[in-house]
């Protein structure tokens, strides 16, 4: 069960070749909800937490010390992150399990005039396989928003931060969101039907999310919730490798 819902997840988002829905839920530019300023302005809120983040948590880390970085945005989708992240760090490589989408984030940076990126294609029944393409520990800042409550399972998740742990330097730092469990059926953990479950399909508690955090070789520095409002339930994590 455990491959067959990772193999779904890949054909789900590989639809956005041709499904609007798919793509709204990628976010690519101009796409339902996401005219081109709105886009724009997701990705600079994003970017603004980051920063927030290593200025409250990470004080010894340099003033202005992106630009000699490397960040990583771990589902990319269709580039808004990646837009505000290019803007501070030396370069920003884009992981994504669908390759329409890769495509359509990288000509949507292109438009944006910017060059320093470059885009990972991740199976999505081995996100490992990213990790031997960018290469280990070649990544300072490990980034995901959006994206872990569409995981498959809490079992994946490990395995994307085990991912995540060996393409980061030590001493590297990563902002993820995950969708935090309130107690509610909605967002019970599911266990079947990708398709109609992707939306709340993974959610956490804060005390399950710091564990896979420890045992994936993190240390947990902050964690903090509806820092985009309470309606969808994001817990954004702030750690160190």
């Amino acid at each position: 069960m455990k491959r067959s819902l990772e193999k779904d997840a890949g054909l789900y988002w590989d639809l956005s070749r041709h499904d609007e829905r798919v793509q709204d839920q990628s976010h690519w530019a101009g796409s339902a909800r996401w005219p081109r300023d709105r886009w724009l302005e997701y990705g600079e809120f994003n970017a603004g937490l980051v920063e927030d983040f290593y200025s409250r948590f990470a004080p010894s880390f340099p003033h202005r010390g992106f630009g000699s970085r490397v960040a990583l945005d771990w589902g990319c989708g269709g580039g808004a992150n990646m837009s505000a992240l290019c803007r501070r760090f030396r370069c920003v490589i884009g992981v994504d399990i669908s390759r329409p989408t890769l495509e359509e984030c990288a000509r949507q940076l292109k438009r944006c005039g910017l060059i320093n990126f470059s885009t990972v294609f991740a199976d999505a029944a081995r996100p490992q396989g990213a990790a031997e393409e960018v290469g280990r520990g070649a990544v300072d800042f490990f980034f995901s928003v959006a994206v872990f409550q569409h995981f498959p399972s809490k079992a994946y998740t490990k395995e994307v931060l085990e991912t995540a742990a060996g393409l980061m330097r030590e001493g590297g730092y990563g902002l993820v969101q995950v969708r935090y469990f309130d107690g509610s059926e909605k967002l019970r953990q599911k266990e079947s039907d990708y398709a109609k479950n992707v939306i709340y399909m993974t959610s956490f508690t804060t005390g399950e999310f710091t564990t896979l955090l420890a045992e994936t070789g993190f240390t947990p520095l902050a964690s903090e919730r509806d820092l985009d409002g309470p309606k969808d339930r994001h817990e954004y994590f702030f750690f160190r490798k």
